[in-house]
């Protein structure tokens, strides 16, 4: 709509919520150590165990080149550096989905991954430096990121990706982290969605659009996630398979058009969401849950190898 994509809005949508978890995270925990062991637990060892399965299952039954040739290609060994280091994971490892619209790509989507990264080093360093860590300061986070991507899209619209991306979806993770900091002083209504959908809306594709889209996701996501619809419960209880349903569902999707180049959107989707959630399943219950057990032990480890000065001296304000 008005040249918006749904994908778009998905992208901006999670790092919205996401500002929201991590302020909360930081906030509970301040130890820098702790913290730093939740969040690599929480992303690594899914994303490890995807690698490998690239390199050593899709990439050998979808490869279109020999074996030998696949295994002594750099570019196989090289596609789980790539992923773990946040770096280019436009394409897969060598040979893979070749004759596929989108060639040659397995997980494209995690490009998203390096700016969750950056997001987290930045909240981090805020909140364990003498600046202020309050509600006040995470509007004041949200106006200045804000304006920094509406600038850029009026000024240097062709500003490189890292800079361009960095301003968009750090301007979402801080509207985020704005809910969490006044959630006891404003309640989590609808209402603004219904005021800034009509003017995202009204303003199309203009850079003003973005910050309207914004607002009016976190109103939607904000408010359907902690209201109590009739009696019944929020979404709390609910396991966390969204992580793994982001990372898999790419190449599943590479996957079923690999069989059927004819596949229609809904066919695929038909049959992708189904294996995608599957696979989050299992990705939570055998890797991403067990290794988060392990957070308080790596966080003590992390303390032992670095200092004992983790805590921040002033908690935050409410």
């Amino acid at each position: 709509m008005n040249g918006w994509s749904l994908s778009y809005a998905a992208v901006n949508a999670f790092f919205i919520l996401s500002g929201f978890l991590i302020a909360d995270s930081l906030e509970r925990r301040a130890d820098i150590f702790t913290y730093t062991a939740s969040r690599a637990l929480r992303i690594l060892p899914a994303l490890v165990f995807l690698s490998l399965a690239a390199v050593f299952i899709f990439g050998p039954y979808f490869t279109e080149m020999t074996m030998a040739e696949y295994w002594a290609s750099g570019q196989t060994w090289m596609f789980p550096v790539q992923v773990l280091g946040f770096l280019d994971t436009s394409q897969g490892p060598a040979g893979i989905f070749t004759q596929l619209p989108w060639a040659g790509e397995f997980s494209a989507t995690l490009w998203t991954l390096r700016y969750e990264m950056i997001a987290y080093v930045a909240a981090a360093i805020i909140f364990f430096s003498p600046i202020p860590w309050n509600k006040h300061t995470h509007l004041v986070l949200f106006v200045v990121t804000a304006s920094a991507y509406l600038a850029l899209s009026l000024l240097w619209s062709d500003a490189p990706a890292l800079i361009m991306s960095s301003a968009r979806l750090s301007a979402a993770f801080t509207l985020g982290m704005v809910v969490h900091g006044w959630r006891h002083s404003v309640p989590v209504v609808p209402w603004p969605a219904l005021v800034a959908l009509p003017l995202w809306l009204l303003a199309g594709d203009a850079p003003w659009a973005e910050p309207l889209l914004n607002i009016a996701l976190g109103a939607i996501i904000f408010w359907f996630a902690f209201a109590r619809m009739g009696g019944l419960p929020t979404w709390s209880k609910i396991p966390d398979w969204s992580y793994g349903i982001y990372i898999w569902h790419y190449p599943i999707m590479q996957a079923v058009l690999y069989f059927n180049l004819e596949a229609d959107p809904l066919l695929i989707g038909a049959i992708s969401l189904p294996v995608s959630f599957l696979i989050a399943a299992l990705s939570w219950s055998f890797i991403e849950k067990p290794s988060l057990r392990l957070k308080g032990r790596a966080g003590e480890g992390l303390r032992a190898m670095f200092g004992r000065k983790t805590k921040r001296l002033s908690s935050a304000d409410p």
